[in-house]
């Protein structure tokens, strides 16, 4: 079964962890949905802008009267049948609105900013699930090979044994105990096996890829864990990094937006002062001594004007509004503080995990050099025959614990590390 998860054939793409990344971040279909709205954030940023340029609109009509009517001309009663045209065109701009249109271009700035830092930590936790998946793959990586060794290595006994009990050395129990011990190292490496293909489906997932692509990863290469100096930082930089935080800044845009939002419905309080224009002419083919050009001419009208409106009284509306918007801001400052306190919480979890994650790996190294001494010793014992077959099972089951923490425990300590320095602002790099 692994070597049908490992094999490299047609369709399939290795991938290093900065192509899963990129790729994540192209495919993702919840950064797709990001950027729309990012998109549709700014679109109304620029129709709040629009809002202060003047409304220029025209109209043209044409009528067809029959009967008793009134002449456009003269503005008398007659009776007959009559075409006429008239146009007109109409502007109007605000003078005054409250500071209503300024007010509501902040917020949707506010709202800009706020999908931009919602982006940024959609790509964040994209970015942390990815490096989660690729350090469990590789994980189960090099336990499957540490398994398949270990199968190997039963195998190798049990024929050894064979030998043995031909012989008369030993007894048939002592065969079926290793026979026993066999099937349980193939039946976790089967289980290893299957973690394995559950952990690529959920990078496939992640990755949003086809049905058909077959993915495999590049396993990463550290020489030595010397190489990761990890350094847990001071509560002033702890405090920085959260602050820097675009989840936080997300929440914190949110509450400015909702403050200018205030002001926006509070403008509507507040008079209105509105400069109108307006151009027109007609034209009708009851005047038979003037053309269409020259009736148009002569019956151009313009004028200009300004409109004062004034709230009076509007059922409160605008009062309990007011106070909604207010209380939803009070909310937002709330949301802002109960994210601020999350990722504190997530920042100083991921330096408590880096630190045991340090001494995990340092007592895992220990154990696992002393067991495997161990182990090695009582196979020597057991071939030559001072040591039962019990014996040398309890040690390989010390050494098979010994090496699975300490892949573990590498593991463990190369993700953790990297989250501390990415809360920090540092590109995630395994």
């Amino acid at each position: 079964m692994l070597l049908l998860i490992v094999r490299q054939g047609k369709g399939q793409q290795v991938l290093p962890y900065e192509d899963c990344v990129k790729r994540a971040l192209q495919q993702n279909l919840l950064m797709k949905r990001a950027l729309l709205d990012l998109e549709a954030s700014t679109v109304r940023l620029k129709t709040q802008k629009a809002d202060m340029l003047p409304r220029l609109n025209g109209s043209l009509r044409n009528n067809n009267s029959v009967g008793r009517s009134v002449d456009p001309l003269t503005n008398e009663f007659i009776n007959r049948k009559f075409n006429s045209v008239s146009g007109s065109a109409g502007s109007s701009v605000y003078l005054f609105q409250g500071f209503k249109t300024a007010n509501a271009i902040k917020a949707a700035k506010q709202e800009v900013e706020q999908n931009t830092d919602q982006l940024q930590a959609l790509k964040n936790d994209i970015t942390v699930d990815v490096a989660l998946v690729y350090i469990r793959i590789n994980y189960l990586l090099e336990l499957i090979k540490s398994r398949q060794q270990q199968v190997e290595s039963s195998a190798d006994l049990v024929r050894l044994t064979r030998l043995k009990l031909k012989a008369g050395r030993v007894s048939e129990s002592a065969l079926y105990k290793l026979l026993s011990q066999q099937a349980t190292e193939q039946l976790n490496l089967v289980n290893s096996q299957n973690e394995l293909s559950l952990a690529y489906l959920d990078l496939r997932q992640i990755l949003n890829a086809p049905p058909l692509d077959e993915i495999l990863i590049k396993p990463l290469t550290y020489n030595s864990l010397a190489e990761i100096d990890f350094q847990a930082p001071i509560i002033e930089e702890v405090i920085t990094a959260v602050e820097a935080q675009p989840a936080l800044m997300a929440k914190q845009h949110n509450a400015a937006r909702l403050y200018h939002q205030i002001a926006v419905i509070r403008a509507d309080k507040y008079p209105s002062l509105q400069l109108t224009g307006s151009l027109g002419s007609n034209y009708s083919n009851t005047n038979e001594v003037f053309d269409f050009r020259r009736q148009f001419n002569n019956n151009m009208y313009y004028g200009t004007g300004l409109a004062l409106t004034i709230p009076l009284f509007n059922s409160f509306r605008y009062n309990l509004l007011i106070r909604e918007s207010r209380l939803r801001y009070q909310q937002s400052l709330l949301d802002s503080d109960i994210e601020r306190n999350r990722l504190t919480k997530v920042v100083q979890q991921a330096i408590a995990d880096a630190q045991a994650a340090n001494q995990s790996w340092n007592a895992a190294r220990k154990a696992e050099e002393f067991a495997r001494k161990g182990y090695e010793a009582d196979l020597l014992k057991y071939r030559y025959g001072t040591i039962s077959v019990f014996e040398l099972n309890q040690a390989k089951t010390t050494y098979v614990n010994a090496q699975t923490d300490l892949f573990r425990a590498k593991y463990e300590l190369i993700l953790r590390s990297k989250l501390v320095g990415f809360y920090q602002g540092r590109p995630l790099v395994l």
